[in-house]
């Protein structure tokens, strides 16, 4: 099992305006976390990372909030980025049950982002980020002031699978104990370079970046995501969806116009279901990840999101 831990110093260097540290999640699995906090804030808003990232990739987006007044708060998830792994396998995206990461979540809310009183708690997450902090204020309800999305997990694809076949055969791979095995034709984490017809970003410095902080620490190298994951990732998007009519947090959903990772209907379903709390914005032209995208692109969603938390903020 790799431990979050000795990544600390490491983090320390690649990010050395951040308060690095880590904590014990559930199941003895190291979590590590960064704070950068702001003298005379006007908040403080919680970055949640999606599949296989880690808050490192958000360099550019902690320092664009901490010039406009906010303090920011990251971690990186369980099994992915520079946090531990729970298998003997560290390529496998991989989740027990989401209440790991919402166990892990709340001990961070409550230990590292709570020590300070703040204002308002604002959140901004991308994609399984998503998942994780709706799902949290669903069962939380009240936690956060405001909630910016990007391109939130609320449905994705199961090709080359029909939908309605996916939970049974999933269910079967738990009966037979292969649930900690990879999605049938997955595997370990590939050598890709850039290429226009990847699907997470048309801007090719960004995924350039990213890429190569893959090569330069192989301990952030993730895979596909185990039977598990998939399984428990549908759970907690059922659950979400379910609670959608009782959701009253003020929410802003940014939707990636050019989107093949996640399902842009399950958006647009949800924040119908929230009503006049939820504000959806497309952005024409952007892949998965928004706020990796061409400049044009990324400014135009990083003005949403400021305009955003400065209205929860009161200002």
């Amino acid at each position: 099992m790799a431990s979050g831990l000795d990544n600390v110093p490491v983090l320390k260097t690649l990010l050395p305006q951040m308060e690095i540290g880590s904590f014990t999640g559930v199941k003895n699995v190291e979590i590590v976390y960064g704070v950068q906090e702001h003298k005379n804030e006007k908040g403080a808003v919680i970055i949640v990372n999606g599949r296989n990232e880690t808050f490192v990739k958000y360099s550019d987006v902690i320092a664009k909030l901490s010039s406009q007044g906010f303090s920011v708060y990251t971690l990186d998830h369980r099994n992915q980025g520079f946090s531990g792994r729970q298998l003997a396998d560290p390529h496998k995206g991989h989740v027990d049950t989401y209440d790991d990461y919402i166990a892990d979540f709340d001990f961070f809310l409550k230990n590292i982002v709570n020590k300070k009183s703040h204002k308002v708690k604002l959140v901004l997450a991308h994609s399984m980020g998503g998942t994780i902090s709706l799902l949290y204020e669903v069962r939380h309800p009240g936690s956060f002031s405001g909630m910016a999305m990007s391109a939130p997990m609320l449905g994705f694809s199961t090709t080359p699978w029909p939908f309605f076949l996916v939970p049974p055969l999933l269910s079967l791979y738990e009966v037979l104990g292969l649930e900690r095995n990879y999605v049938v034709g997955g595997g370990k984490f590939k050598l890709e370079p850039y290429s226009p017809d990847n699907n997470l970003t048309s801007d090719e410095p960004h995924y350039t970046r990213n890429y190569q902080l893959m090569l330069d620490y192989p301990q952030t190298q993730l895979g596909a995501p185990t039977c598990a994951w998939v399984k428990k990732s549908l759970e907690a998007i059922k659950e979400i969806q379910d609670g959608a009519e009782k959701f009253k947090t003020s929410l802003l959903i940014l939707q990636a116009g050019d989107d093949r990772v996640v399902n842009n209907c399950t958006e647009e379903r949800f924040c119908c279901k929230v009503g006049k709390n939820c504000q959806l914005v497309v952005m024409p032209g952007s892949q998965h990840e928004i706020l990796m995208e061409k400049p044009a692109i990324r400014k135009s969603a990083e003005k949403y999101i400021i305009n955003f938390f400065n209205h929860i903020a009161g200002l």
